[in-house]
């Protein structure tokens, strides 16, 4: 027997079809959920999968597609984002790695980006760009990116990635008109990759607030409230100042910049679980940021924002120095300015330019 054959026969999804509220009850009884076969996938057309019921634009999730939200958000050019989960029946989330939930074989996580022809009114004119996918395979877990059609009836799957222009009202109603970066399939593995392993983002106990975590129990998609864990915070929240920007660093930049991703390597880990404070960049030199310095000599210079490295990198569209290096091409100005308040409020450390890295 094959491993297709396999898969065919015994990883059916008969997942039926229902609107859901916010906590991802079904709200629409007698529907049938989605079926297909996970051998098949990827599908042509977004529409092919049955994740929405209505018109699918408007994004109202079937049966056993369960909407959540984060509590830190990624930054991504302004895009609204609209995030489900969908698990083969029967089936629950294991909670047990707070920072890495494992799903069974066959599970879908669905995350739409959508742009706002108006920042001030971001929900008054929102249309999608793009799904992505990411399916749980038997050999683990594969992205896809679903493009969008002018008439926002249907998304088209789409390999190559692909630069969009945008034109928007900014919050001071001044008409912008910027790129937005689609990446290609490949670089899915850019920020999923830990270890040579593609994973999920944002499905973690630090991510889920309590009264989400309830909303997963009563959809089934946990069996029990996850082992209590310090959560992250809202980075534009009231919060702690120090724990709102670890949070934005964790949220942003830590599926990169921890040990085992891409930016490992640079010994800069921004986990908010991280507690030395050369290791998420108190003056920590560069191992090797080449331009992407700027004559600075610290990650994080306290009290020195204009002298931190990080600040530098973040301020910047610039290829060559900007961070994230993809797929942002905006300046996340509100995650600057957070990250510099937490900056210029520590207490100036005289950092010596020649101190080793940790």
């Amino acid at each position: 027997m094959t491993l297709r054959w396999i898969l065919t026969r015994l990883l059916v999804l008969t997942l039926p079809l229902a609107a859901c509220d916010d906590g991802g009850t079904a709200t629409e009884q007698g529907a049938e959920r989605p079926h297909f076969n996970l051998a098949d996938l990827p599908l042509p057309k977004l529409s092919d999968y049955g994740f929405f019921v209505g018109r699918m634009a408007d994004e109202q999730p079937a049966a056993g597609v369960v909407p959540y939200t984060v509590i830190a958000p990624l930054w991504a050019d302004h895009a609204g984002k609209g995030r489900f989960i969908l698990l083969p029946e029967g089936t629950a989330a294991d909670t047990t790695e707070p920072d890495q939930w494992a799903l069974p074989v066959g599970s879908i996580v669905i995350k739409s980006f959508s742009d706002s022809g108006d920042l001030r009114d971001p929900e008054g004119s929102r249309r999608l760009i793009e799904t992505r996918l990411l399916i749980h395979t038997a050999n683990g877990w594969t992205g896809h990116t679903y493009l969008w059609d002018d008439a926002q009836t249907e998304a088209v799957r789409h390999v190559p990635g692909r630069q969009l222009e945008r034109t928007f009202l900014d919050e001071a109603g001044v008409e912008q008109t910027r790129p937005y970066i689609v990446p290609n399939t490949n670089q899915c593995k850019n920020c999923h990759e830990i270890d040579d392993t593609v994973r999920t983002l944002g499905l973690s106990t630090r991510q889920m607030s309590a009264e989400q975590q309830e909303k997963l129990m009563a959809a089934g998609v946990l069996a029990t409230a996850a082992p209590a864990v310090e959560p992250l915070v809202a980075p534009f929240g009231d919060g702690p100042l120090d724990r709102r920007a670890r949070s934005y660093l964790d949220a942003n930049c830590s599926h990169c910049h921890r040990p085992g991703g891409g930016g490992g390597t640079s010994g800069l880990t921004l986990l908010a679980t991280e507690t030395h404070p050369a290791a998420f960049g108190i003056c920590k030199s560069p191992v090797a940021a080449g331009p992407g310095a700027g004559d600075r000599h610290h990650d994080i210079n306290p009290g020195h924002p204009e002298a931190s490295i990080m600040i530098y990198r973040m301020s910047s569209t610039d290829p060559e120095i900007k961070m994230p290096e993809i797929p942002n091409l905006l300046v996340d100005e509100a995650g600057v300015a957070l990250l510099t308040a937490w900056i210029a409020g520590m207490t100036p450390a005289g950092c010596d330019r020649d101190e080793a890295n940790p």
